[in-house]
């Protein structure tokens, strides 16, 4: 989908521009009303959570979550889901089992009925993981290991799981990231966790590289992600980095935002813009952001 403008909303204007031309966008202010996305379109909003990760996906009247922020992020994403029309999730995806991926789950779990959990299956021996578990045993969902090769319909979107790969995973809970490939019309959105160097080698010489309309920078824009091979082989057109304001960690760093600037994508922060609400049609993307410019 190379070349696809994207349209930027603020609350007073409208602005249609080339994605080679933005020079950035202004503040939706969300509305106390809830928002369900428009029929016959692909909805990807990532969700400011601070220093984690937290997605929600909706196609075809279907909703789906991946990651939910530490504990403390849950009844922000509970309320971010509320507004967005949710009122059921058919599934959620751990992308890894850190507490920056999965705290804010237990309160998602209470709030909504939860049909399917996909996880990698590498485990983590953690209070805040083992607290998880317990929440998906009471809420009945039913469990599903997620490993590259496996395919789901979720709405009108088709969805490939294209790492871990399957057997023997990596050695690292990182490399071990869900790696979710979704398909809607000419477009596609690589969400892949805290993917780093193996598992986005992994990646870039399976049968799915080719231009992205839109990525999920992994592990939240370090140096240890989004390499060369990595970027060369999907070339993002929209890039969105899931970051917490002034965060221990330098994400993201300099020299992985100059690996996106090379690769042309457009870049959205969450520290920046808040929520970042992307609406593809199929044949445009639309970028929408709750602060910033």
């Amino acid at each position: 989908m190379a070349g696809t403008p994207c349209r930027l909303f603020s609350s007073l204007l409208l602005a249609l521009l080339l994605l080679a031309g933005l020079s950035g966008c202004g503040p939706l202010p969300m509305s106390s009303a809830a928002q369900p996305p428009p029929s016959g379109a692909l909805v990807v909003s990532f969700i400011d959570v601070g220093q984690g990760d937290g997605v929600l996906v909706q196609s075809g009247g279907e909703n789906y979550l991946l990651d939910a922020g530490k504990a403390q992020a849950g009844p922000r994403v509970v309320d971010f889901l509320r507004s967005r029309g949710v009122d059921s999730l058919n599934g959620i995806v751990v992308s890894n089992p850190d507490a920056d991926h999965i705290g804010g789950f237990v309160d998602v779990l209470d709030a909504f009925e939860v049909a399917n959990v996909y996880l990698s299956g590498d485990p983590k021996g953690t209070s805040t993981y083992n607290s998880f578990l317990r929440a998906v045993r009471d809420e009945g969902s039913e469990v599903v290991e997620s490993r590259a090769g496996m395919q789901m319909e979720w709405g009108q979107t088709r969805a490939d799981v294209i790492a871990p790969p399957p057997g023997k995973l990596f050695s690292e809970t990182n490399d071990n990231s869900v790696g979710i490939l979704l398909t809607f019309g000419k477009a596609r959105v690589l969400l892949a966790g805290d993917a780093e160097k193996k598992s986005e080698e992994y990646m870039s010489n399976g049968s799915y590289t080719g231009p992205l309309t839109l990525l999920k920078v992994t592990h939240h824009g370090s140096n240890t992600s989004s390499t060369p091979l990595f970027l060369n082989s999907f070339k993002p057109e929209i890039a969105v980095i899931q970051v917490g304001a002034d965060n221990s960690y330098g994400h993201p760093t300099p020299q992985t935002l100059e690996r996106l600037q090379k690769a042309g994508a457009q870049v959205f922060r969450n520290d920046e813009h808040g929520d970042v609400i992307v609406n593809i049609d199929g044949e445009k993307a639309d970028v929408a952001v709750t602060k910033g410019a």
